[in-house]
Parts: C-alpha cells; structure tokens; sequence
C-alpha cells in the first residue's frame, strides 16, 4: 500500500513539474493584412499562415531576419512553422512589403 501510494505521489509530482504544451496558433493572411498582425506565443509553438484572398503568384511570407521563408500560398492555402528560439520576429507579405507582423515567442 504504502509503495502504491508513493508511486502516485512520483506520478502527481511529475505533472504537475510538466511545462505546458506549447501548441498552435493562427495567423490569417490577406491583401495587404495579417491578422492579428502581433502575435505572442510560447516556445514550440506551431503557427500556421493561412491565406484567405486570390492573388496571381500567391501571398508568400519572410522573415526580417531570414529564419523563416514561406512558399507562394495560393487561395485558402496554409504553411506553417514552428518557433523554437524566444525572441521578436518581424515579417512581411512579399508582394506587399509594407504590410509586416510581429511573432514574439517567449
């Protein structure tokens, strides 16, 4: 009894020591739009770009500092990257250089 209950003990001891999962986010892109155009997240989460407007060529994404580059995203298509290093992240629309985001990861 006394080795049940302390190996429940290890177990709650353990969650409860957990980090919390990083999960998804969202970030929708369109004609000179991002929404939201600042988003924060944790450590090891996965953003994915979704573009909701036609475009010749498709809507591409990069990144200021050049960690992060997206293919043409053709109507309704999504790409998505995972942000492993804290840190702030400027971006831009390629085709729309003035229209720029900020992924801040902590």
């Amino acid at each position: 009894m006394g080795r049940v209950l302390l190996l429940c003990l290890a177990a709650v001891c353990a969650l409860a020591a957990a980090p919390a999962s990083a999960g998804d986010a969202n970030v929708t892109v369109g004609h000179n739009r991002l929404d939201p155009a600042s988003l924060t997240v944790k450590v090891g989460t996965t953003v994915t770009f979704h573009n909701v407007d036609e475009m010749p060529g498709g809507h591409s994404l990069a990144a200021d500092d050049g960690s992060f580059q997206s293919p043409a995203l053709a109507k309704d298509a999504t790409w998505s990257h995972a942000f492993t290093k804290p840190g702030s992240y400027g971006y831009s629309i390629r085709e729309h250089p003035k229209t720029k985001g900020t992924i801040i990861v902590e």
